[in-house]
């Protein structure tokens, strides 16, 4: 699966910001700290100030493994 990397300026700039005026952006780190938003936030988005986001360049999700979990 692929998601849409961010920088951590990009992050702040989507934080408490909606992507189609009901649904907020969810900007997460993955297992590598590397910020992301979904596709589909990247598809779905209406608002014209954020089309930056189609530019994204495309990575694999790396699935965040909590590394307090003692197995």
């Amino acid at each position: 699966m692929t998601v849409r990397e961010l920088t951590e300026e990009q992050k702040d700039l989507l934080i408490g910001q909606t992507y189609d005026g009901e649904r907020f952006f969810n900007p997460t780190l993955d297992n590598n700290d590397v910020w992301f938003i979904s596709n589909e936030e990247v598809e779905w988005h209406t608002d014209s100030n954020f089309d930056w986001i189609n530019y994204l360049p495309q990575i694999e999700y790396v699935a965040r493994i909590d590394k307090n979990i003692i197995l």
